[in-house]
């Protein structure tokens, strides 16, 4: 009996390697993949990087009696491609780590950056936040225009704030306030003070 239950074992399960095609994907990850005429369920390898979808061929193996797909040989779908993992995915490089493609896109519930020196060069750069924070101790900015638009903003400088520029235009819509311990206001040429009522003193 033990004979016959062990050669029914060993005409259960695929030979050493073969190719064959996808069938069904589960939800628990194992597949059913067409081999020689019959199906044959199979658990993912951990080499398998690439997940396998419905219609690729792929090779498939038995040990320890049980049915493997060790690689993706062929996708039915050539357009794209998909690594999936279980667990965590460490990638490492010595030397220089490259993405290259027409198109990057990155998603996340949350992400973590550390970089040494970072050099950024792009034509367009867009953001949406809620909230943003930078801190550091200096910061360089060169730009031919600058636009700003906000309801409130608020700035504090503690020490020596300097303004150097051509011309200044400053308007106010409602109420304009300048209190100063002690105040300077000099001109080369013109000094005007337009109002229907001025007060000093």
């Amino acid at each position: 009996m033990n004979n016959i239950n062990h050669k029914l074992a060993q005409a259960a399960l695929p030979p050493l390697q073969a190719a064959g095609r996808v069938t069904h994907c589960f939800a628990d990850g194992s597949l059913m993949v067409e081999s020689e005429g019959r199906g044959w369920h199979c658990r993912r390898a951990a080499s398998c990087l690439i997940a396998p979808a419905t219609g690729d061929s792929v090779l498939i193996a038995s040990a320890a009696d049980q049915a493997w797909l060790l690689a993706v040989l062929e996708r039915a779908d050539e357009s794209s491609a998909e690594l999936s993992l279980p667990g965590d995915l460490h990638i490492r490089s010595a030397g220089e780590l490259s993405l290259s493609g027409a198109t990057l896109k990155v998603d996340a519930q949350q992400g973590d950056c550390h970089i040494g020196e970072m050099n950024y060069s792009g034509d367009k750069l867009s953001a949406w936040v809620s909230l943003t924070r930078l801190v550091g101790k200096r910061v360089e900015s060169v730009w031919q225009t600058v636009t700003q638009i906000s309801h409130n903003l608020f700035r504090h400088t503690r020490n020596t704030e300097q303004v150097r520029a051509g011309q200044v235009d400053i308007r106010a819509d409602d109420y304009a306030r300048l209190h100063a311990h002690n105040t300077v206001i000099t001109s080369k040429a013109i000094t005007k003070v337009d109002s229907e009522q001025i007060h000093m003193g």
